[in-house]
């Protein structure tokens, strides 16, 4: 018969799995967030790089968050992205691979929460509650630039290149004409 000690400690290795798992995946999304956050500044679509940076940051704040809570548990910190940046340049395809990593992420996370209750570990419980919250809001996002490119086309990228020339305009003190 297992102790308390050896309950705990089993219930330990299986959430500090679960959260490694989780810096693994937050790893390798922030990385392709990234990616697509330089070709899409690259390409001068401001608000998509401007975006993609800010879900970036928004993942690393995550592998910070399972980081802790895996020292906490006693365990070590396992830095190794779950999949290799995939190199997609088309903003179509960029938008519908960001909708399908954070629609995985919650379905994991959701799964991830419902073991670590399981577990009787309601503090990791708790983080992947409050991060499916947060990946939910990117997922709302991504699926919303995605509908604007599907209803505007290449129109919709234009405007946020234009948008971006005026701003840079407007910064190095050059007067930009508005049309009437």
């Amino acid at each position: 018969m297992e102790t308390t000690t050896e309950t705990r400690n089993s219930s330990q290795r299986v959430s500090i799995g679960l959260l490694n798992d989780a810096v693994g995946k937050e790893i390798a999304s922030s990385l392709q967030y990234i990616y697509f956050h330089v070709h899409f500044e690259d390409a001068r679509y401001r608000y998509l790089s401007e975006l993609m940076h800010r879900v970036a940051i928004a993942e690393m704040r995550h592998i910070e968050l399972f980081a802790e809570r895996i020292l906490f548990l006693g365990g070590d910190v396992e830095m190794n992205p779950s999949f290799r940046t995939r190199p997609l340049v088309e903003p179509l395809e960029m938008l519908r691979l960001a909708m399908q990593l954070e629609q995985n992420t919650v379905a994991s996370y959701n799964e991830a929460a419902r073991i670590a209750c399981e577990q009787k570990d309601a503090a990791t419980r708790a983080l992947f509650e409050r991060a499916v919250a947060e990946e939910e809001r990117h997922l709302d996002a991504f699926r919303a630039e995605l509908q604007h490119l599907l209803d505007y086309g290449e129109h919709y990228l234009a405007l946020q290149s234009v948008a971006a020339s005026r701003r840079e305009a407007e910064q190095m003190g050059h007067p930009v004409a508005v049309e009437q």
